[in-house]
């Protein structure tokens, strides 16, 4: 996924700055210099980190169960430092994560058509880390989100979403929208008793970040349900953004979910409900074909200097972050309106790499999954002008012309790179 530089430049001292002072005003931190103390950052930053991210990569899932971190949450000694700890680590890290779908919408030639001031809401909100990402996305890869408008924010966690509110209040205006405002709904989610009351009212945008894998639920039930509420509280020409860790159990879990999702979309006969992204259409999913394999994707971005010494003191490595996720939108519109990017090219030839690319020899070797799923493909650059001449995880190609079996296919073209 090409992330453009502004954005992936970002988070740099202002960014710093900016959520020094927060904690800092919190109470979570001393001072904002506090950000910039060895001693402080692994006294009270660090021990938190590694804990949260041993459960987030499902070391210890046996312990974690369905309910992911409420346990660890509750159990904790000190709550103050496990939330600055999320907040300072994992919170920017999503936000960007957010903001890198969005710009990949822009980039492919998205743009927002739903009439009215903004209404979007997110589940599993935390501290409106994804409301943010989105902010940050538009500022830096704008699709024409309305200067106003409210985010319904649901976390189960009370403290955590009045965090989340006071951030976003912060952090909203920041970026450009001091006209977007937030509503809180502290409540635990269950497919059983609906994500939505029936009078609830419609969204364009519906956000989900990290949720999917909390469900108990299987993908055909999860499918369902989301559906239904979709059909409900989903605006014509709104848009639902699903993402999920980049491990093989969660991944492969939305990948089903997709699988299902479609199958349901087929059975209700439903025309206004498309997969935009990663996928340029409703194929069946390449990467479910092995029972080895699943799909993400990953971003580089210039880490905050504080966040650069978490990384270092807790022996991690945050300087790409993979993801997986889906977009869906809600339109009567073709797939190739909605991403003009597409335009001109037939679904056949169209393919997005899903591997980075290395080189063999003079060659690229890589996989790319396309309407006849994932392959094995190699490409040899027609000079330093071609749109392929470098290509990275998350390229779209157009117009591309492919021979041979999946595991050993050569594209002999590349008209042009999303």
């Amino acid at each position: 996924m090409r992330v453009p530089a502004e954005l992936a430049n970002a988070f740099g001292a202002p960014f710093e700055e900016l959520i020094g002072r927060f904690v800092t005003e919190e109470g979570l931190a001393p001072s904002p210099e506090a950000l910039r103390s060895h001693r402080f950052i692994a006294r009270s930053v660090i021990p938190h980190v590694a804990k949260l991210s041993a459960l987030f990569n499902r070391r210890e899932a046996e312990k974690s169960g369905p309910q992911g971190l409420a346990p660890y949450w509750k159990e904790s000694s000190n709550p103050e430092n496990l939330r600055l700890a999320y907040f300072l680590y994992f919170m920017p890290s999503n936000l960007f994560r957010a903001a890198s779908i969005w710009a990949e919408l822009a980039r492919l030639g998205y743009r927002w058509a739903a009439r009215g001031p903004l209404s979007a809401i997110e589940f599993g909100s935390g501290p409106a880390t994804g409301a943010c990402g989105i902010a940050a996305g538009e500022r830096h890869a704008p699709i024409g989100l309305p200067a106003g408008g409210t985010w319904a924010l649901i976390e189960q966690d009370r403290a955590m979403l009045e965090l989340g509110v006071r951030w976003a209040g912060r952090y909203f205006p920041n970026q450009g929208f001091a006209e977007w405002g937030t509503r809180p709904f502290h409540r635990k989610l269950s497919l059983g008793s609906g994500l939505l009351p029936r009078s609830a009212p419609r969204f364009q945008l519906w956000l989900m970040s990290f949720f999917l894998n909390e469900l108990s639920e299987d993908p055909a039930e999860i499918a369902r349900a989301l559906l239904d509420s979709w059909e409900r509280h989903l605006e014509n020409e709104g848009i639902a953004i699903l993402i999920e860790p980049a491990l093989k159990v969660e991944s492969r879990k939305l990948l089903e979910f997709r699988a299902q999702l479609l199958s349901e979309i087929r059975r209700r006969k439903l025309e206004d409900f498309k997969v935009l992204l990663p996928c340029l259409g409703h194929q069946a999913c390449g990467a479910l074909a092995n029972a080895e394999d699943w799909c993400h994707e990953e971003v580089a971005w210039w880490r905050p200097p504080y966040f650069r010494e978490i990384d270092k003191l807790a022996n991690l490595d945050r300087k790409t972050l993979p993801f997986s996720y889906l977009v869906i939108a809600r339109s009567m519109r073709s797939r190739e309106e909605l991403l003009p990017a597409l335009a001109g090219t037939a679904p056949e030839n169209r393919q997005r790499l899903v591997s980075p690319a290395h080189f063999e020899g003079k060659e690229q070797e890589f996989f790319v999954c396309g309407q006849d799923g994932k392959r094995r493909a190699r490409y040899r650059a027609q000079g330093p002008e071609d749109p392929a001449a470098e290509l990275e995880r998350g390229d779209v190609l157009l117009e591309t012309e492919l021979r041979g079996d999946p595991n050993a296919s050569r594209i002999s073209r590349i008209g042009k790179r999303g």
